[in-house]
């Protein structure tokens, strides 16, 4: 495990996104509420779980609208579009290995249970809200670089 910069590492997803999501209908944005936020972990394993929210955000949210990627001083990444969104009584299911929102669709239900596991792994947590318009808003949250705790969501 090393240190890095979540806020640098959330904005190299977005820009290796971008291209996709513009293809796929959607603005894609990046807002860091910081300029810098330190943690401690595999700089790889969170691009690829970054990622797959993302790529979970194109993929469900209706072909349009937007993507948003904000980053903020207590160590959280959140990934928020204005599709559809996650109905709560689904919420509790959507981390388990195979389990989709959605019967037809790209994917086989993996994503998000791997996605928990390195969060996990991590001494952090992810979680499903609704977004602040409508759509959903996941967030995952770490601790920040010498904190060693793990805090639950919010």
């Amino acid at each position: 495990l090393q240190r890095f910069d979540l806020v640098e590492m959330a904005r190299d997803v977005v820009a290796e996104m971008a291209p996709l999501a513009l293809a796929s209908g959607y603005d894609i944005s990046f807002e860091p509420q910081v300029a810098r936020v330190e943690i401690k972990g595999d700089r790889d394993a969170l691009v690829r779980a970054l990622t797959n929210l993302v790529q979970n955000a194109i993929d469900h949210a209706g072909g349009q609208g937007s993507v948003v990627v904000r980053v903020d001083a207590a160590g959280r990444i959140d990934v928020i579009d204005d599709g559809p969104g996650i109905p709560e009584a689904q919420r509790v299911h959507v981390f388990k290995p195979f389990y989709r929102v959605q019967a037809t669709g790209p994917g086989a239900g993996l994503g998000l249970s791997l996605v928990q596991e390195i969060v996990r792994l991590h001494g952090g947590d992810v979680s499903v809200h609704d977004g602040p318009e409508g759509g959903s808003l996941l967030r995952m949250r770490f601790p920040l670089a010498g904190t060693g705790a793990s805090r639950r969501a919010s």
